[in-house]
């Protein structure tokens, strides 16, 4: 190739460059915009904070429930939460679930089930944790003595 092909060919590939199409932001789907309903309802921070009351109770005194309660929110990544949340409604729902569901849960009955299962939640998931953990640990035994059934 001549300098001159050169000369010609370098400005046609930069003005190329230079108006490539960037692709518009793609517009949310019902389905996302039903998971972020339900998710306003009732904010992820505020359940996470009703979840974190139970540990913070752990501290005797009351400063110290106050002070880890608030270190905790203070440590807590917000919108990794909410990637977090919004990604299982939108893996586990379908549409019309969360429709339904946003629907149910802007009625006043609604809204009190949702301000009360975090600490439902505090309450039985730890507890779930425990026994599932114990069911485990029974199982690695029976393995390791060969009496699986």
């Amino acid at each position: 190739m001549t300098a001159r092909a050169l000369f010609w060919l370098a400005p046609l590939v930069l003005s190329g460059a230079c108006r490539t199409v960037v692709p518009a932001s793609r517009a949310m789907t019902a389905k996302e915009r039903h998971a972020d309903a339900l998710m306003e309802i009732v904010p992820p921070e505020i359940m996470v904070a009703d979840l974190a009351r139970p540990y913070a109770a752990a501290y005797t005194r009351p400063e110290k429930q106050t002070q880890a309660h608030t270190a905790f929110m203070r440590n807590l990544d917000a919108t990794e939460l909410r990637r977090i949340i919004r990604e299982a409604l939108l893996r586990h729902f379908s549409e019309a679930e969360l429709r339904a569901l946003a629907a149910f849960y802007a009625t006043p009955e609604g809204r009190a089930c949702m301000a009360k299962s975090a600490a439902f939640a505090a309450e039985v998931v730890p507890a779930c944790a425990h026994e599932a953990t114990q069911a485990f640990r029974k199982t690695a035994l029976d393995a390791a003595r060969g009496t699986l059934p």
